[in-house]
């Protein structure tokens, strides 16, 4: 059987078509669950939730992938420059590194924010910026990650990513699609950010944008590139990004859209032997790191590639597998 992203496309032959059958009930039910949830804090029947300070929430219409933490960190570092005292909100979904409370998304902002910008992730948004402005009375502004969906808070900024090379997730909501809401929800947006423009043709991105202004005419649009810094190496030393040119690597992601992760290698010059890419947040075993070693070694890779949210995971564990270790798992840095 083809796995769930043949299927959405189409492939899969005779069974592939039986599961789109089940997929667009699925997405059906999906949706008539998403409105009926929105409608009753539309009409009263549920309350929203204000909290002391101002609130941007930082989301996206499709299940992951459109490089809302780096746009986080961004934001944060900008309102930090402009004098502001910045919070992180999140639910904190996915992996956690060894020994830490945060999830690996958590744990990059943590890495690359410092102490500075204090974060809390709690599946109570409401309850958890409360005690985060509780326990920290300098913040006077909460940046929601992932919050376009959450409409129990209150905000005063709605900022929607969207990925130039899949912004409407195939047109369908899930599990047909990658759709958490329609395209039509981009009314409700304030901002509406086209993210990984390097990605797609000048002509694509025009389309795009025409489109977006046809969804959301009052919304701010911007357009970002999405880039890397540097590597970061086994220690934690920063190393130069022409240390990939010309060399044979195996990218490893376990991120909402993997495939960008393995042209941003290309791009630098890499020649991408091999690929390993897992559902989102996934925590590797030791097992599969090294199954991972050795399909690296068969191929002649010269270093094991993965995304900064991957390497969190893998960095306060006790030991890699040694097979994974002499290859010198690298980590990319999206920023």
């Amino acid at each position: 059987m083809s796995n769930l992203r043949d299927i959405q496309a189409g492939r899969g032959g005779a069974l592939g078509a039986a599961a789109r059958l089940g997929l667009a009930a699925g997405a059906a039910l999906y949706g008539a669950g998403a409105a009926l949830r929105r409608g009753t804090f539309s009409v009263g029947l549920k309350a929203r939730h204000a909290l002391p300070v101002p609130v941007i929430s930082v989301g996206n219409l499709t299940a992951g992938g459109t490089g809302k933490t780096p746009f986080t960190v961004w934001l944060a570092r900008a309102l930090l420059a402009a004098g502001r005292r910045p919070g992180v909100l999140s639910r904190g979904y996915g992996a956690r590194a060894e020994g830490s409370l945060l999830s690996d998304e958590g744990a990059v902002r943590a890495a690359l924010l410092g102490p500075g910008v204090p974060q809390v992730e709690a599946p109570d948004r409401v309850r958890g910026g409360a005690s985060l402005l509780a326990a920290h009375h300098e913040i006077d502004v909460l940046l929601l990650d992932d919050g376009f969906q959450h409409v129990r808070l209150r905000r005063d900024l709605d900022v929607v990513l969207l990925d130039a090379t899949d912004p409407f997730g195939g047109g369908h909501l899930l599990p047909l699609g990658m759709l958490r809401e329609k395209p039509s929800a981009l009314a409700r947006a304030g901002a509406v950010v086209i993210n990984r423009a390097e990605r797609v043709t000048a002509k694509t991105l025009e389309g795009l944008r025409a489109r977006v202004r046809a969804l959301a005419p009052d919304a701010v649009l911007a357009v970002a590139r999405l880039g890397p810094r540097a590597l970061l190496a086994p220690d934690g030393r920063e190393r130069p990004l022409s240390d990939l040119r010309d060399a044979k690597v195996h990218a490893w992601a376990g991120i909402g859209n993997p495939e960008a992760f393995a042209g941003t290698l290309r791009d630098l010059g890499a020649k991408v032997v091999g690929t390993t890419f897992v559902r989102d947040h996934h925590r590797p075993s030791d097992a599969e790191l090294s199954a991972v070693a050795e399909v690296a070694a068969s191929e002649g890779a010269e270093r094991i590639v993965c995304t900064r949210k991957d390497w969190v995971k893998l960095s306060g564990r006790p030991g890699l597998p040694p097979g994974l270790a002499l290859r010198e798992l690298a980590g990319g840095a999206h920023l």
